[in-house]
């Protein structure tokens, strides 16, 4: 027994000084801090990459979709305008959105990941679809007239048809802004959102009680513009132009 006694006690003086100490605890969880405040942004980072490639895949299906409904129509684009014949990059007529997502086969051809509406009804018989990207086809009347003025320089020319200039925009993701509206989609880590009246308890990209915000001031980093050729490119907010971004002059947009 004497033996016994002498080996528990050997084993336990072991056990006891393999312990760890509190200072060791503390240091080890600094370390674990220190890595994941490093590896979190990364993370974030390769998760907005993410998004926008998706943004991308689904401006090019939109293109796509507009040349089809084209080839049937007269070489005509989609729509652009409300149900009120009224522009607003951001929302298209009931026929447009059925007729884009039936082309395509795909609910989500209008939409950004980042383009979020909250709580906020994206329908309305008023209006029509409220959509994640900004569509910039048929914007006008068919004599391409409206309250812009050609000599402005936020003035740009909505394609009509799909035989236009093939560097015509007509898909863009959605960086807009202007009476109390706000949305955008790319700031380096993700999208700028928060809540609003439109979306009170759930954080959203679409704002509507912004001041003087706009997709720059906020730190947006710029979006993907898509042209008639098909081609969808990464723009940098420094490439952007400020746009008009309704027919009634009352928004504003970066493509």
């Amino acid at each position: 027994m004497p033996h016994m006694h002498a080996f528990l006690n050997r084993k336990l003086h072991k056990a006891g000084n393999s312990a760890f100490t509190l200072i060791e605890l503390l240091v080890v969880i600094a370390i674990i801090a220190i890595l994941a405040a490093l590896l979190l942004p990364a993370l974030a980072t390769a998760k907005e990459k993410g998004k926008r490639t998706v943004c991308k895949s689904n401006s090019r299906q939109a293109i796509l979709s507009v040349h089809m409904y084209g080839n049937d129509w007269q070489d005509y684009v989609p729509d652009g305008r409300d149900n009120n014949s009224e522009w607003h990059a951001i929302r298209i007529r009931n026929e447009t959105w059925t007729n884009l997502v039936q082309y395509s086969g795909n609910v989500k051809i209008m939409d950004c990941p980042n383009s979020t509406y909250g709580t906020f009804g994206r329908f309305s018989s008023l209006y029509g679809y409220l959509i994640g990207n900004a569509y910039l086809g048929h914007a006008l009347d068919k004599n391409n007239l409206s309250y812009w003025q050609t000599t402005s320089p936020y003035y740009w020319r909505s394609p009509l048809k799909t035989t236009e200039s093939p560097t015509n925009y007509i898909v863009a993701d959605a960086n807009t802004w202007g009476s109390g509206l706000l949305m955008v989609p790319h700031c380096k880590s993700g999208p700028y959102s928060r809540t609003s009246p439109a979306s009170p308890s759930v954080p959203a990209t679409f704002i509507n009680n912004a001041t003087t915000e706009t997709p720059k001031s906020v730190g947006g980093t710029g979006g993907n513009v898509g042209l008639l050729d098909g081609s969808v490119t990464w723009k940098r907010m420094s490439q952007m132009r400020q746009m008009y971004a309704s027919s009634y002059v009352l928004y504003w947009g970066n493509w």
